[in-house]
């Protein structure tokens, strides 16, 4: 038998061992490779979105190579240390530290290329439906057709090879600085008791809370300054709620006597607070990645299906065309007819109606409601305006008051709103008493803020007004206007914007639409590569204690426990190890949809069910399969 031989036959009687890193490898290959066809597809150049999807994908992909090179760094390192014993065992045998070397870096060489050809295989084979769900993502009328680039196949391979050589060469590194018995005794260590810290404890229990509260009470403007405290709570108080919390609880379940001495309890919990003190950090590294996999899934795909609803919120209006300042009533009216013969060309259904307003600036004693921009409406062009809409206006304000219109955007702003604000007319000032709600209206050019006021109270601040702050807004209602979103958008485009600001569902829901698919089909594979790494992960750490966990039964064994109420501990066990880090980052992740839910008007709780519903149906059979192997090797003991 050649050396090359022994390499080879290593791995494949490590099959089992491997299957769940190979797998995950293999994964990330086909995402990479999937990402870089498109990068080189021939017909993508021929988008406006070219640019954007490529630095998008080239993004996706640093975030695939730099997230599968740690990965395989950790996986390899794992392996390593669960074949130390038998490293020792060629090591007394006579074999040269050279040799060893050479043998592990054949082996993962072989592993990785597997890996690499076993994921541009299946790429290649998913690549057709990759470019039509890619086609569908992205609003693309013709499919993309199938293409495989040698230049994606040759960075794919280049890449992922040196990856895996490097992973090596850093893992044989730190295998030869450890002496022969160092190497021989492998990972077995004698246990000594968890201990942990009330403090420590207390303090991780309250940094999660604190963080769960900052979400919980986000909104718009307060998630921007808020995401980097929550993560710099959740984080380290997530560590130490494995590390310490959880061997706190252990002792505490451990004085309950009446749980502690029923049924199989005792051997249960005893053995538990080690398990959780030996695999604290890596149910700390599971969690954050399941709980990033969570967030960011539901979160894409959230903001993709509440782009309608998002788009109502912030654009009531289906259209309206607002005059600038140096246009003329004849050239606004002249652009009117031409956006109205446009829509009776392509039959789009439409009423329409005319306001004027006066532009002005507001004073007040508050910073942020001074000299604020701010258009004023007559009540009665309100009035037609909701009509037009269908919806029922607000009572008509008295003279000394006004109805103040501002943006559905977030409590913190809105709280700011004085009871009196001043209008500057002219050369004069007047003061009204307020109310407020969210605006019917959409914005316009330099102000998201709108003024009703009475029609008397109007007359006489036109009166007062200069010809200049006059504008004229032209505002149309289309049944169902997102239907015709894209030729809404193509005739509005051509309005001249030295005449008339445009604003249009239309334009938002396309410009919506655009970015929540572009990150949504960037975001989600990453995700799930996320979600995949962290059940290896788990796959590693129970395949690296296997041997050390099998003595353990085997002597419950010869004390007389039975084969089920063996088997019963050890679900328990490999249960608690799999499905706590997915509850507690499940938690995690429902506090950022809450968070979310915040900024929205559409529900998220249907996309965070489906998510966790997928994610945990993935997570189940994981679990299954692992420990159908883990219960397979105890009845060997038996």
């Amino acid at each position: 038998m050649t050396f090359r031989q022994f390499a080879f036959n290593n791995v494949k009687r490590n099959t089992r061992a491997y299957v769940s890193y190979f797998l995950s490898c293999m994964f990330a290959v086909t995402v990479f490779f999937m990402y870089a066809v498109v990068i080189f597809h021939p017909a993508i150049r021929n988008y406006e979105f070219h640019d954007v999807v490529q630095s998008g994908i080239i993004a996706s992909e640093v975030m695939i190579y730099v997230f599968s090179f740690l990965f395989v760094l950790y996986s390899t390192g794992t392996f390593i240390k669960s074949r130390k014993k038998e490293y020792g065992l060629l090591t007394t045998l006579g074999i040269k530290k050279s040799q060893l070397n050479r043998l592990l870096i054949l082996e993962n060489t072989i592993i990785g290329l597997a890996s690499i050809l076993a994921g541009i295989a299946v790429g290649a084979l998913l690549t057709k439906l990759f470019l039509m769900i890619f086609s569908a993502i992205l609003g693309i009328d013709d499919i993309l057709p199938f293409h495989l680039s040698w230049r994606a196949i040759g960075l794919t391979v280049l890449l992922f090879f040196i990856m895996f050589e490097l992973n090596t060469l850093a893992v044989v590194w730190t295998l030869r600085t450890k002496t022969v018995m160092e190497v021989f005794r492998g990972s077995l260590r004698s246990r000594r008791t968890p201990k942990f810290s009330w403090i420590l404890s207390s303090l991780a229990l309250g940094a999660v809370v604190y963080a769960y509260y900052l979400a919980y009470t986000a909104d718009l403007i307060s998630i921007m300054w808020r995401m980097f405290p929550i993560l710099a709570l959740i984080i380290p108080g997530t560590y130490f709620l494995f590390t310490q919390l959880s061997i706190a609880t252990t002792n505490l379940l451990k004085r309950n006597k009446s749980l502690l001495y029923r049924n199989l309890n005792l051997l249960t919990i005893s053995d538990l607070s080690y398990k959780l003190k030996e695999n604290a950090r890596i149910l700390f590294i599971v969690t954050i990645l399941s709980a990033v996999a969570f967030t960011s899934s539901g979160v894409l795909f959230g903001l993709l299906r509440g782009v309608e609803a998002e788009t109502l919120r912030f654009t009531p209006q289906a259209v309206s065309l607002l005059s600038n300042e140096n246009a003329e009533l004849e050239e606004f009216e002249s652009v009117v007819t031409d956006v109205e013969t446009q829509f009776k060309e392509q039959f789009i259904p439409y009423e329409s109606t005319l306001a004027t307003a006066i532009r002005t600036e507001t004073e007040s004693t508050l910073s942020n409601w001074d000299k604020t921009p701010v258009l004023v409406y007559a009540y009665s062009d309100y009035q037609q305006m909701m009509d037009l809409n269908g919806v029922e206006a607000t009572a008509e304000p008295q003279a000394r008051e006004g109805l103040l219109f501002v943006q559905d955007l977030i409590d913190s702003y809105t709280k700011s709103i004085p009871d009196v604000l001043g209008v500057r007319i002219g050369q004069t000032t007047k003061n009204l008493s307020l109310d407020w709600e969210v605006s019917p209206l959409n914005s316009s050019i330099g102000t998201n803020v709108q003024l009703i006021v009475s029609d008397e109270q109007y007359e006489k601040f036109k009166q007062a007004a200069e010809a200049s702050s006059i504008r004229y807004n032209y505002v149309m209602n289309i049944p169902n206007s997102l239907d015709y979103a894209t030729e809404t958008d193509n005739i509005l485009n051509q309005v001249n914007p030295e005449i008339a600001f445009t604003d249009s569902q239309a334009d938002f829901y396309l410009m919506m639409r655009q970015s929540m698919s572009y990150l949504f089909f960037f975001g989600i594979f990453i995700s799930v590569l996320f979600f995949l790494a962290a059940g290896s992960i788990l796959y590693f750490r129970m395949y690296q204690g296997i041997d050390k966990d099998l003595k353990h039964y085997y002597s419950l064994y010869r004390i007389g426990l039975t084969s089920k109420e063996m088997r019963k501990i050890a679900s328990r066990q490999v249960a608690l190890l799999f499905f706590l880090p997915f509850t507690v980052a499940a938690i995690h992740a429902g506090f950022a949809f809450k968070a979310l839910q915040n900024i929205l008007v559409s529900n998220v709780l249907i996309p965070s069910i489906f998510v966790y519903s997928l994610y945990f149906a993935v997570h189940f059979i994981n679990f299954i399969i692992i420990r159908n192997i883990y219960t397979t090797k105890l009845n060997k003991v038996m």
